[in-house]
């Protein structure tokens, strides 16, 4: 009986240990939380859909369900969300969990199977209802540091039925410790028409409460910030639940973070300065709304955010910040009607006679000798002029300070190069200073090497002849090696990039995970490849262009 009961008690230990207890808050961790990242956060071309949970910068943390329900999604990539899990609610609601590092033992037996079936490490597969259940608060995952991440931390999406990505710190009773209000940085004002942003003088006069030098100016004038909220328990600059604006006393605009959904976030260059970030590297959010904008997050809009100033009269400015905790920022801006101050008359007399005009409604082809540009309707967000050139074999397509709605095609003919090189040629976008030409995923198109891009600045054809690079990493040829936990690989190709690797282990194809970081592969021997000591091992490298390096070698090992 004594037995009976030590069984039933070890097996009752598991269970518990699978989840966590009922009476906890249904946080996805098991650790306070503090955040690196909020929702509706400025990222790069989107809006941050989640909350990024800081991990203590360690990886493999347990990871709970939010929720009961089941798997309905799961992607695996080297960039992006990294290794992520979706959980299908039975109130249609969905949550997610990215840049894991494993799934639990149940999710990542299939996983394998899938992986070991496809022979890929990139993967994505949609489980049929219930075939994989989950409880609330159970372990799902563990967290980790894998696609395009900076340091490791586990992010977490709350999605409505809509799939519809909504703000976890306001749907649901996830918390954090945060009595500290959001921060003012920076204040800009602009002219109607004028793409010009004028810095003005601010000052911090108490915990939550900012005050600006009088504006003397007239006209229609739209506000900008450089705004940040903190936590109290983390330093990240992170970004605002709520922005509202004030003319003496009456609301203008009133922005939420609580619901941008997955066709709206690319506008997020309509909201910031776009010029002004990609010169500066700091994001102006506008308090104002222009014609092109199509974002849905602006609850009140009047006048479009715009202010009207009247020569002679006195207006008080105001704009409140707020967090997800409801604390609040007010920056206080007083102005003067002074039709006499006019700081950017001198941006009238830009001149745009050796540019191209671009309507938005129409298609445009420009033909040079050995590259041509191809710019479909409403590619831009409004008409404007761009400059379009082609010189010394640089296709210049104005620079990287307009931001673009569809991507444009980009071509470059190939007659004059030796047909034994051609299919070594890609096109690539050279970076800043023109230092570095990165590759642009290139098809071959009649003579001719073309590309997609959403990115203006400046393009050229490039010759890659390199075979990529292969290293082992703590072993060498004919080493035992049977106390290593896994197989590393050095791997890079440092002109058009990797495409592809492979590795089999005799003969039969195993799975390495291509840290992307440090460019290691990884194979892990608890997939029980190897049945016998001796092994032969073989990798094959393929870049970009089709350049090809092999590595062969031999280790010893004790057969699981």
């Amino acid at each position: 009986m004594r037995i009976v009961f030590f069984i039933l008690l070890i097996i009752s230990n598991i269970a518990l240990s699978q989840n966590k207890s009922t009476n906890e808050d249904i946080i996805p961790l098991d650790i306070p939380i503090n955040l690196s990242g909020t929702y509706g956060e400025l990222r790069s071309n989107h809006f941050h859909s989640g909350i990024d949970i800081k991990t203590k910068g360690v990886e493999g943390l347990n990871v709970y369900s939010y929720d009961n329900g089941y798997v309905s999604r799961i992607k695996i990539s080297h960039g992006g969300y990294g290794k992520a899990l979706y959980i299908l609610h039975p109130n249609g609601t969905s949550s997610v969990y990215a840049h894991l590092k494993k799934f639990s033992p149940k999710i990542e037996k299939i996983v394998k199977s899938k992986q070991y079936r496809k022979k890929s490490y990139e993967i994505e597969f949609f489980p049929k209802e219930n075939e994989i259940k989950i409880l609330k608060n159970e372990i799902i995952a563990f967290s980790g540091n894998t696609g395009g991440t900076t340091g490791p931390h586990l992010h977490f999406e709350l999605r409505d039925a809509n799939q519809i990505p909504v703000n976890p710190l306001l749907n649901s009773n996830i918390s954090i410790k945060d009595n500290t209000p959001p921060f003012v940085s920076e204040l800009f004002y602009t002219k109607d028409s004028y793409d010009v942003q004028n810095k003005h003088k601010i000052e911090k006069i108490s915990n939550t409460r900012y005050l600006a030098d009088t504006i003397k100016n007239s006209g229609k004038i739209g506000f900008g910030i450089i705004a940040f909220d903190k936590h109290d328990l983390a330093n990240n600059k992170n970004g605002v639940s709520k922005i509202s604006t004030y003319l003496n006393g009456n609301k203008i605009l009133s922005i939420s973070f609580d619901s941008i959904s997955f066709n709206e976030t690319k506008h997020i260059n309509t909201f910031i300065d776009y010029a002004f970030f990609k010169n500066n590297k700091k994001r102006i959010q506008k308090l104002y709304v222009e014609d092109y904008n199509p974002l849905q997050f602006y609850t009140t809009k009047l006048n479009n955010g715009y202010i009207s100033v009247n020569h002679g009269e006195s207006y008080n400015y105001e704009i409140h910040l707020t967090d997800s905790n409801e604390n609040t920022s007010r920056l206080t801006i007083p102005i003067i009607g002074d039709s006499l101050t006019n700081s950017l008359d001198h941006y009238k007399n830009k001149s745009f006679s050796e540019l191209d005009f671009i309507e938005t409604k129409k298609d445009y082809e420009f033909d040079f000798i050995d590259a041509k540009v191809d710019i479909p309707k409403e590619a831009f967000y409004k008409d404007l002029f761009l400059d379009i050139s082609y010189k010394n074999d640089i296709l210049s397509i104005d620079k990287d300070t307009i931001p673009l709605l569809k991507p444009i095609t980009i071509s470059f003919n190939t007659d004059r190069y030796n047909d034994s090189i051609k299919d070594k040629l890609f096109v690539g976008k050279l970076s800043e200073k023109n230092k570095m030409v990165n590759y642009v995923y290139t098809i071959d198109v009649l003579n001719n090497k073309k590309s997609s891009t959403k990115t203006l600045g400046n393009y050229m054809i490039k010759l890659d002849t390199i075979n990529p690079y292969i290293s082992p990493i703590g072993f060498k040829q004919n080493d035992w090696i049977s106390n290593f936990t896994n197989l590393k690989i050095q791997i890079r190709d440092n002109e058009s990039g990797i495409r592809k690797y492979s590795g089999w282990i005799n003969d039969k194809w195993i799975l390495f995970e291509l840290n992307t970081k440090k460019g290691v592969l990884v194979y892990n021997f608890d997939d029980n490849v190897i049945k016998e000591a001796k092994n032969n091992l073989f990798i094959e490298v393929i870049d970009n262009v089709g350049n090809r390096s092999e590595y062969k070698t031999t280790f010893y090992r004790k057969p699981n």
